[in-house]
C-alpha cells in the first residue's frame, strides 16, 4: 500500500471483504476552585491511497469534494445507500502529529466484525463509507471541509485541538450534520458553539455535535499536585511563569488558571498574549528569570514550544518543574528536542495502562497500543483515543431506524452510554459538565530516557491525583534541581 500521507484524503469501505473555555461567576470549575470573577465567559478565538480495510485495497473514483478519493458502491437485495463517514483531521501541518495514528485507526476499525458487517435495521442493511479529509492543521480549511461534506455525510467525526474542531463542529451543527468531537478541551468546545461553561450556568445543549475529552479544569488539577509535591520536596517559590498564545486554548488557559493557581497558594506571572508562530521568547524568559518562577506552565503550538524551550535553556531559564499541555504528547516532539525533554511534565488523557477495552473487539488499551507499535513500527501515541469516535459512531447509528435521517441520529448521540477505548462515554449522566460534553480526565506524566525502549525516551505516569485506578509506571522528578 501506498504511504497514506501521500494524500490528504481517503475513502475506504467496510463491506465485509476487505476497510478551552471560561468560567464567569457563580460557581467552580473544579473541586479546588474558589468563587469566579464577573469578568465571566471570555469566548475562546476562533474561530495516498485508499485505506486497506479487511484484505483489500479499495477501487477509487471521482468526487465532488476537491482532493478526496472515493470508493465506488454497489447495491444488493437487501441492502441500501451506503452510510457516509466524513472524518475530519490533521494530517499534515503544525498539528499532524495528532493525527499520526488515525490512518492505522481507520484501518482497524474497518477490519472490525461490526464495520465490516454494517448496520441491518427495518429489513435493509447499511454498508459503511469513510472518508478521510487532511485539514492540513489549517482551521479555515477544517471548515470549509465540513461545509462541503455536510450534503453527503451522514456522520462527521473530527478531532485535535480547538484549531480543527471548533471551526468543524460550529459548521455542523450550523448546518445540521451530526457531528462526534474528540481530543479537544471541552470549554472551547462549548463556548465556541455559544454555550456559558460556567458551573451551573452550562445550560444550552447543541442540537447536532457531542464530544469527549478533558477540559481545563481537568489540567490545572493534574498539574498542580505535581507542583505541590516538588514544591514540598525543594521548598521552592510558588511563583509559576506563563506562556500563553492569543488562540483558544490560550485564552482558557489564561481565564482558568489563576482561579485554579490563587486557590492552591501560586501566583502567576502571566505576560500579555503572543501570536502564534513567535519566534523570539526573550521577553518572556527574561521576566521569569527575574521573578524566581519555580514553576512553568504554557499551552503552545508544538513548534512554538520547541523555539521558546531551547532559548529558555540557552538563557539559562531553569524552572524546577515544567508542567506543559498541547506539547511533548508525542514521541516526534521528543525527538526535536532531545534531551532538554528529560523530566517535563505534561497530561496523558490515554495510556497504556488505562483500564478501558475496545467495545468492538475487547482489546485493551495496552494490547491495541501493542498493535500499532507492531503494525506501524512506531511508538504509542495517545490520539489513539481517536478510535472511540468511531465506537460512538457505531452505537447511535445501530440505535436509529434509518441512518440517513440526521435528526434522529444527532437525537441518538445524545443518547450514547458505552466503555469504549477512551472510557466511559455516557452522554446521559447528569454529572456530566455540560450538555453534549463527557469530560474524560487525565495522568500526569514525565518524559524520562529509557534505556530498554528502541525509542530512547518513554513517557512515564508519575501522578494519578484524578485516576487512581491508573498504576505509576515511574517517580515524579525535578526538571531541573
Amino acid at each position: 500500500m501506498s504511504d497514506q500521507t501521500a494524500q490528504p484524503e481517503s475513502t475506504t469501505r467496510a463491506q465485509g471483504q476487505g476497510a478551552r473555555g471560561v468560567w464567569g461567576d457563580g460557581g467552580s470549575p473544579g473541586a479546588s476552585a474558589s468563587s469566579l470573577s464577573r469578568r465571566g465567559l471570555l469566548r475562546a478565538a476562533g474561530a495516498g491511497a485508499a485505506v486497506v480495510g479487511g484484505g483489500g485495497l479499495l477501487e477509487a473514483c471521482s468526487s465532488s469534494i476537491k482532493g478526496a478519493a472515493s470508493s465506488s458502491t454497489t447495491s444488493t437485495t437487501g441492502t441500501t445507500k451506503d452510510i457516509q463517514v466524513a472524518f475530519i483531521h490533521p494530517l499534515t501541518g503544525a498539528l499532524a502529529d495528532f493525527g499520526t495514528s488515525d490512518n492505522w485507526i481507520v484501518s482497524e476499525i474497518s477490519a472490525t466484525s461490526q464495520y465490516k458487517a454494517g448496520i441491518t435495521t427495518g429489513g435493509k442493511t447499511y454498508k459503511f463509507n469513510i472518508t478521510s479529509y487532511d485539514t492540513q492543521s489549517d482551521p479555515t480549511r477544517a471548515g470549509q471541509l465540513a461545509q462541503q461534506v455536510a450534503s453527503t455525510a451522514d456522520l462527521i467525526l473530527t478531532s485535535s485541538t480547538p484549531e480543527t474542531v471548533v471551526p468543524v463542529a460550529t459548521t455542523a451543527e450550523k448546518l445540521g450534520v451530526p457531528c462526534v468531537c474528540g481530543n479537544v478541551p471541552w470549554q472551547a468546545w462549548y463556548s465556541n458553539l455559544g454555550g456559558n461553561p460556567t458551573p451551573g450556568k452550562s445550560t444550552f445543549k447543541p442540537k447536532w455535535t457531542t464530544m469527549y475529552f478533558l477540559g481545563v479544569n481537568d489540567l490545572c488539577n493534574a498539574f498542580i499536585p505535581m507542583w505541590n509535591r516538588i514544591h514540598d520536596q525543594l521548598k521552592t517559590d510558588k511563583v509559576v511563569g506563563c506562556v500563553f498564545p492569543n488562540d483558544d486554548d490560550g485564552n482558557a488557559f489564561r481565564a482558568a488558571w489563576p482561579i485554579f493557581a490563587k486557590a492552591a497558594g501560586y501566583t502567576l506571572i502571566d505576560p500579555p498574549p503572543y501570536t502564534d508562530g513567535l519566534t523570539n521568547y526573550s521577553s518572556f524568559i527574561s521576566s521569569f528569570k527575574s521573578s524566581k518562577c519555580d514553576f512553568f506552565t504554557n499551552v503552545p503550538l508544538p513548534p512554538d514550544f520547541n523555539v521558546m524551550w531551547k532559548q529558555a535553556a540557552q538563557q539559562g531559564y531553569k524552572p524546577k518543574l515544567a508542567t506543559v499541555a498541547k506539547v511533548l504528547l508525542f514521541p516526534s516532539d521528543v525527538q526535536a528536542l532531545g534531551n532538554l525533554v528529560n523530566n517535563v511534565a505534561t497530561d496523558a488523557w490515554w495510556a497504556p495502562g488505562m483500564p478501558w477495552k475496545s467495545s468492538f473487539t475487547g482489546q485493551t488499551c495496552a494490547q491495541v497500543a501493542s498493535a500499532f507499535t507492531a503494525a506501524t513500527g512506531s511508538q504509542w501515541v495517545q490520539s489513539l483515543s481517536n478510535y472511540s469516535l468511531f465506537e460512538v459512531a457505531y452505537t447511535a447509528l445501530k440505535s436509529v431506524s434509518d441512518p440517513h435521517d440526521k435528526a434522529e441520529l444527532a437525537d441518538a448521540l445524545f443518547n450514547v452510554n458505552i466503555e469504549g477505548l477512551a472510557g466511559q462515554l455516557d452522554w446521559t449522566s447528569s454529572k456530566n459538565p455540560a450538555p453534549g460534553v463527557v469530560d474524560t480526565p487525565c495522568v500526569g506524566v514525565q518524559w524520562k530516557p529509557d534505556s530498554s525502549s528502541k525509542f530512547g525516551f518513554s513517557m512515564q505516569v508519575v501522578d494519578n491525583t484524578l485516576m487512581p485506578n491508573v498504576p505509576l509506571t515511574g517517580t515524579l522528578e525535578p526538571t531541573n534541581k
